[in-house]
C-alpha cells in the first residue's frame, strides 16, 4: 500500500505561487522553494518533476484565477465599453504589489519554462480576446465609430492593461491609474 501524501498539492502549488511571484523564475532557488512549500526535494520532484515542473503548477493555478475573473467582467451581456471600463477599474495595486504573475512570465521569457511562457502568451492572447469582442459590441451598438480599427484597438487594451500593472511596480497611484483609464475610456468613446 502507497503511503499518503503529507501535503495538499494546491497549498504547495499556492506557497510556490507566491515565492515564484515575489522573486520571479530565477530568484527562487530551490532550497527557498523547499522551506517556503514544505517539500523536502524528493517530494518536489517527485510531485512536479523539479523547479520548473513547478513553476508551471504555479503559474497555471494563477492564471485560472486570472481569466476567471477577466471572463467574468468580459462576457457580462451586454458586451461593451462599461466592461471594458470595470475590468481596468478592478486592477488593485496594495502596498504589496509585485506585478501581474503572467506579465512577470511574459518579462522573463529567457529565464522562464519554454512552457509556462507559452501558457502566459495564450492567456493574454485570450484577455485581447475578451476585449476585442467587447470592442466589437461596442461598435455595432455605435458606441465607437463602426469604422474604428477593432483589432488595433484590442491589442492597445491589452498593451494599456499589461501597462498599468508595470506602472503599479512603479508605484503608481490609484488616482493616476484612474486618470489613465478615464483618458483610455474617453479615446475609445470619441469624446
Amino acid at each position: 500500500m502507497a503511503r499518503p501524501r503529507g501535503y495538499v498539492r494546491e497549498d504547495v502549488v499556492d506557497r510556490a505561487m507566491e515565492l515564484f511571484w515575489r522573486q520571479g523564475y530565477e530568484g527562487a532557488h530551490l532550497a527557498a522553494l523547499v522551506d517556503h512549500t514544505g517539500l523536502n526535494r524528493f517530494s518536489l520532484y517527485k510531485e512536479f518533476g523539479g523547479k520548473a515542473g513547478l513553476y508551471e503548477a504555479a503559474l497555471e493555478r494563477f492564471l485560472g484565477f486570472l481569466l476567471a475573473e477577466y471572463r467574468d467582467i468580459l462576457t457580462r451581456q451586454p458586451l461593451g465599453l462599461d466592461n471594458i471600463e470595470t475590468v481596468l477599474k478592478s486592477l488593485q495595486y496594495g502596498s504589496q504589489y509585485y506585478g501581474c504573475f503572467m506579465l512577470n512570465t511574459l518579462t522573463q521569457k529567457d529565464t522562464v519554462p519554454e512552457a509556462a511562457f507559452e501558457k502566459a502568451v495564450a492567456a493574454a492572447a485570450e484577455i485581447e480576446a475578451l476585449y476585442q469582442g467587447n470592442l466589437v459590441s461596442a461598435a455595432a451598438r455605435g458606441e465607437i465609430g463602426k469604422t474604428a480599427n477593432l483589432a488595433g484597438l484590442g491589442k492597445m487594451l491589452q498593451t494599456l492593461d499589461q501597462g498599468l500593472h508595470i506602472q503599479g511596480l512603479a508605484g503608481t497611484s490609484d488616482a493616476q491609474k484612474d486618470r489613465v483609464i478615464s483618458a483610455a475610456m474617453t479615446l475609445l468613446r470619441g469624446e
